[in-house]
């Protein structure tokens, strides 16, 4: 049996001429301009750009949350460009994890049922012990695991962020899509949230698109891409990528940082 050269395999994600327009009034917002990309899975890629740049409606559409105007998007050599609402939304469940800015957790509930609640809607029969050792496991490995019954105004923003992450991770996406992650939360947790990040592609393998506007924050992809008015203008390598886990052992410990 031979093995398919890595030159011919199908890639992850694949876009041909990617174009969103939006009318509101009398006036046509063209977001994507004709946008060619490939990724390849297992792959760390961060898109950047300026407010309006197009960078969000990008994610939007590789996360099936929206429908392209013109051009094709295959995901695993399927062109998913026509699929209705519904079909998205099986797909997305089956494929695709989310982690945004403002966490998005629902504020009555505790961390490990916010982590619980895709598995609810994601149509196989877990027990409710099954949720919950998969939602509590999640929660171990991002350093939660002694918060689990928190409720979301108890923990701290960086905390509100692991526990969006565990729930991006529940139903084993292929594709974790982040969009500015670190956008509100201070240096320090920035870069623990990026070592979790890096960790995941590392060691699952998962597929990381990372939308941010902070070029030191790019720096810890394999790849940039660069948005500019509904363009893709530049698509390079990270030629010193920075490494997370590194960055966090140099620093100091929280208590020293306290008694400094």
């Amino acid at each position: 049996m031979t093995t398919e050269p890595a030159s011919r395999r199908v890639p992850l994600i694949r876009i041909e001429g990617l174009r969103k327009s939006y009318v509101l009034g009398d006036v046509t917002v063209h977001a994507l301009r004709g946008v060619d990309v490939e990724i390849a899975g297992g792959t760390f890629v961060t898109v950047v750009g300026a407010s309006g740049s197009g960078k969000s409606t990008f994610m939007n559409i590789l996360g099936l949350l929206d429908r392209p105007s013109g051009g094709r998007y295959f995901l695993e050599g399927e062109d998913v460009s026509g699929f209705d609402r519904d079909r998205r939304a099986v797909l997305r469940n089956r494929k695709i994890g989310f982690v945004f800015q403002n966490f998005n957790l629902l504020p009555r509930t505790s961390a490990l049922e916010n982590v619980e609640l895709p598995l609810l809607y994601n149509g196989k029969p877990y027990s409710a012990g099954d949720r919950h050792l998969k939602a509590l496991g999640l929660l171990e490995a991002v350093g939660l695991g002694q918060r689990a019954q928190h409720m979301p105004n108890q923990l701290s923003g960086g905390q509100q962020q692991r526990v969006a992450i565990a729930r991006a991770l529940v139903n084993d996406p292929e594709i974790l899509l982040a969009d500015e992650p670190t956008g509100n939360l201070d240096s320090r947790t920035s870069v623990e949230i990026m070592e979790i990040l890096q960790r995941l592609n590392r060691e699952k393998g998962i597929t990381i698109i990372l939308i941010t506007h902070e070029h030191d924050i790019a720096e810890y992809g394999q790849r940039v891409i660069t948005f500019r008015d509904g363009r893709v203008v530049s698509d390079q390598p990270v030629e010193k990528r920075r490494d997370a886990a590194a960055e966090l052992s140099a620093l100091p410990a929280l208590e020293e940082e306290a008694t400094a």
